[in-house]
């Protein structure tokens, strides 16, 4: 799975649950297909960072109402990109209280 699939599938995943807004996309076709995109949802900035050749996904968030460029992340999930979508959209709903 490449990166701008998963990007689509998260996407999808979270309509279901989140209303967000992109805010940043950088895709690397010639690094491993590495990518990132940050969205706002409910306040905080979330960044999904992706890592092709380490085949390493990464979700981080920001405090509530931080500003983009200068906030301060905490790591709600590291994994593989095939446990991303599932797991991080749970991390996602125990952040914002609607459990998982």
């Amino acid at each position: 799975m490449d990166f701008l699939e998963l990007k689509e599938q998260f996407e999808n995943k979270l309509k279901g649950d989140f209303k967000f807004e992109l805010l940043d996309l950088h895709y690397s076709p010639y690094a491993f297909g590495s990518g990132m995109t940050v969205y706002r949802i409910k306040g905080r900035i979330i960044k999904v960072m992706y890592d092709g050749r380490e085949n390493e996904i990464e979700l981080i968030t920001s405090k509530p109402h931080d500003k983009y460029p200068n906030t301060s992340w905490t790591t709600i999930f590291t994994g593989l990109p095939s446990d991303f979508i599932e797991k991080g959209v749970a991390k996602l709903n125990n952040l914002y209280g609607q459990g998982s």
